[in-house]
């Protein structure tokens, strides 16, 4: 096959920013197409007759601005329709497909417990509840929220609490806040997607960092800490996205003691800390000064409901304002009161309790169906690594062929981190028990049968 060969002379500036735009060029004008496959570092830098070192900042740069993908062991290729990101939306269950797909929340009748809350709320001052209101909701709002956290072992006060839209929305406001717009950030190897996508809108250098079954690894923070400079660590302490991981009290304690000692924000996703049983600590406890702790009742409530909450640190309290002021200036009054409601009224935890116990049974099916799958009580979602040879782009496939969605290792591959061959199945999202026990025997077949013989490298 003809290696790629870029004209560099029609371009101006260091060699590196030529090659960028010479990239750029060939896309725009179809010479390189989405999906094309680029020459190797050292092929291109033979073939150019410069360093390895130019072609691997050229390609860096690439990255950054959306032009290139790449993955260790994967190579570099041309952004296209198949990029993850891309593909991170809500899938629809029919008769004949079974989704293990997306972390959404279980289905139960939660219209029998909004409904005579919307009723409170209209025989109120809903005229008041719809106007505008200040970014950050209404102090007695914040305060009860405040209380209820602390009921679940979160320390916060009210003048630190923000109402976000969903956790989704706190992750943009936590990069915009922070002035992490073009910056290097730090995450777990394997992340959130929709983190993911957040950080390449802002032109983020995402470093994805090694994990072991708790989640980050302490010495790999401390090394990248050393050798770049990062405004933020992002990471989700308990049952991780996708692997379920969950960081020990000793683990939160040695990457709180990496981040102060390297002056590094913490960025805590903890959407799933309440859905265990018995939660650790939260790291915001450990560190209020340098955590940006984000919650919402997406996971734990209603998905509909879109009502989040940051915890800032107080030196951040202003620029969280007035990020909250530019993206949409406000959550909704009205959307609040009624998750003011719902927590004042205590109907949250039953719903916690009512889901864990859902979760439970399906965890069952997993360990006798998928014995070799990872799950935690209380997790949405289980990982399940996948045996040689099969690849996880290639099983994912596989699955689909069967009507059974699963999400790929490759979703969730952070930077240039090498990720595992795993997928990710979302045992919430089906409607019945019965529905996820036939999408696991689905692919409990496909492990048995014959696998492929030329995997996708």
């Amino acid at each position: 096959m003809t290696i790629w060969t870029p004209d560099l002379t029609p371009f101006e500036g260091p060699l590196y920013l030529k090659l960028v735009k010479a990239i750029e060029q060939a896309i725009a004008t179809g010479i390189l197409s989405p999906e094309t496959r680029l020459p190797t570092h050292r092929a291109l830098a033979d073939k150019l007759g410069v360093t390895v070192g130019t072609v691997t900042r050229a390609y860096t740069e690439a990255e950054r601005r959306g032009l290139l993908a790449a993955r260790v062991g994967h190579g570099t290729w041309v952004r296209g329709a198949a990029d993850p990101a891309n593909e991170w939306v809500i899938r629809n269950e029919d008769s004949q497909r079974i989704e293990l797909w997306q972390n959404l929340p279980v289905q139960l009748d939660r219209g029998a417990i909004i409904r005579p809350l919307l009723t409170d709320l209209a025989q109120g001052d809903l005229n008041g509840l719809l106007g505008y209101d200040k970014e950050a909701g209404r102090p007695a709002q914040r305060q009860l929220f405040v209380d209820w956290l602390a009921e679940q072992g979160i320390t916060a006060s009210e003048d630190r609490l923000l109402f976000s839209h969903g956790a989704q929305h706190g992750i943009m406001l936590a990069l915009l806040a922070t002035g992490c717009v073009g910056e290097t950030l730090f995450c777990e190897g394997l992340s959130y997607p929709g983190m993911l996508g957040n950080a390449r809108q802002l032109k983020n250098q995402v470093v994805g960092l090694a994990m072991d079954e708790e989640g980050l690894l302490p010495e790999a923070l401390d090394a990248a800490c050393r050798t770049r400079r990062a405004k933020l660590l992002y990471l989700t302490p308990t049952l991780q996205n996708p692997t379920t991981a969950t960081m020990s009290l000793a683990r939160r304690d040695a990457i709180v003691a990496i981040a102060r000692r390297h002056d590094l924000l913490i960025v805590e996703d903890d959407v799933n800390g309440l859905l265990p049983e018995s939660a650790l600590p939260p790291l915001v406890n450990l560190a209020p000064e340098r955590v940006i702790y984000l919650g919402s009742l997406a996971k734990i409530a209603c998905g509909g409901l879109r009502v989040g909450f940051v915890l800032s640190p107080p030196a951040l309290r202003n620029s969280f304002a007035q990020a909250m002021r530019l993206s949409s200036w406000m959550v909704s009054p009205l959307l609040i009161e009624l998750a003011c409601k719902l927590v004042s009224q205590r109907q949250i935890m039953p719903l916690i309790e009512h889901q864990r116990k859902i979760l439970a049974r399906r965890g069952e099916l997993l360990r006798h169906l998928l014995p070799g799958a990872r799950w935690q009580p209380g997790s949405m979602h289980a990982w399940l690594p996948l045996p040689e040879p099969w690849r996880s782009q290639e099983f994912a496939e596989a699955a689909n062929a069967l009507d059974v969605g699963v999400a790929s290792g490759e979703h969730f591959a952070a930077g240039q981190f090498a990720a595992p061959q795993g997928v990710r199945l979302s045992l919430s999202q089906p409607a019945t028990d019965a529905r996820v026990a036939e999408g696991l025997e689905r692919l409990a077949g496909l492990l048995r049968g014959t696998p492929p013989t030329n995997p996708l490298l």
